[in-house]
């Protein structure tokens, strides 16, 4: 039976079908996705630029990508890997003018020098600069949509991509970290927050809104706990606090008598014994006349103050007798 596709694997489906409408911004998507996912493969005749994913619905969108930039029909050919169990690679091979194509996307500058940061013709637009990283995610970005580990990151192969990367999302507002793995420089955002607004600059909408539906029903479930454990505890103050007046007045009972007390002390002895579960305010109201909770409040604490004075009395005596 087949597991159901992670929520980062439906994000890039997602982001797959999204279709910029600016030339320039196809191109920075295009771009990115060759910066992430792009490699240079060395032949006889001369080297290529191919794209590689594991993903049909990018390999589709990369091929929509290169057709839009370039005007030709890019080439897709599919490959099993046998080290990860026949899993097909799909890698699109770039027009084949090279020189061009790795200028074109940003990968070398105009004297043909690569280029290991973000070329800044690819983004000086915001429109362009969303497009970007949404090609940056689609090549090599993985994100995780479960509570509390919410987690986005793009992996970048130098550290200066990653240093110009952060300042992109600078630009937008958003505050990323830089850890090395291996041999690349990962990109990534913690915060729930900020995961939401780079779903949101990046088009994911649906994904967006799955996300957002986890976040609150996890908010909630927080909060219903938060409140029955405060509820619980509270309760259980009140339990012990009941049991103890209850010991007191036992106490005061078995020493001198509560018929030797003053009649509201009486009064309120004898209902506390016969409702011990019942709260303040209700003990209140059961007195004839009926008084106020912190009225209430104030004679248990006399109640106490009686029983501490015959439980010292009484250990006075017993350390005479002894």
């Amino acid at each position: 039976m087949k597991s159901a596709p992670s929520f980062s694997l439906l994000t890039k489906s997602e982001l797959a079908q999204v279709t910029a409408e600016r030339p320039c911004c196809l191109r920075s998507e295009l771009a990115g996705l060759a910066r992430a996912a792009g490699q240079v493969v060395k032949r006889p005749e001369g080297p290529r630029l191919e794209i590689h994913t594991e993903n049909p619905a990018v390999a589709r969108k990369a091929l929509r990508l290169a057709r839009a930039v370039f005007g030709v029909q890019g080439t897709l050919i599919v490959r099993h890997q046998r080290r990860l169990r026949g899993r097909r690679l799909f890698c699109l091979v770039l027009p084949e003018d090279f020189a061009v194509t790795m200028a074109t996307l940003g990968l070398t500058d105009r004297f043909g020098h690569p280029l290991a940061g973000i070329r800044r013709a690819l983004v000086r637009r915001a429109c362009c600069r969303r497009a970007y990283l949404r090609g940056l995610f689609l090549g090599r970005g993985w994100v995780s949509g479960k509570a509390p580990s919410y987690h986005l990151e793009f992996v970048a192969s130098s550290e200066a991509l990653a240093g110009d990367l952060l300042r992109l999302l600078a630009g937008f507002g958003l505050t990323g970290r830089i850890n090395v793995r291996k041999n690349n420089y990962v990109v990534y955002l913690k915060k729930g927050g900020a995961v939401s607004d780079c779903l949101r600059l990046m088009g994911a909408s649906g994904a967006l809104l799955d996300f957002e539906n986890q976040r609150v029903l996890r908010d909630v479930k927080n909060r219903v706990n938060r409140l029955v454990n405060c509820d619980t505890a509270n309760l259980n103050k009140t339990v012990e606090a009941a049991l103890q007046r209850k010991d007191e007045i036992e106490l005061i009972s078995a020493r001198i008598g509560l018929e030797n007390l003053p009649q509201e002390l009486k009064e309120l002895a004898a209902l506390r014994l016969s409702h011990p579960e019942a709260t303040l305010k209700e003990l209140g109201e059961m007195m004839r006349p009926p008084v106020s909770k912190s009225c209430i409040n104030h004679r248990l604490r006399r109640l106490s103050a009686i029983a501490r004075r015959l439980a010292q009395e009484a250990e006075q005596v017993r350390g005479q007798g002894l």
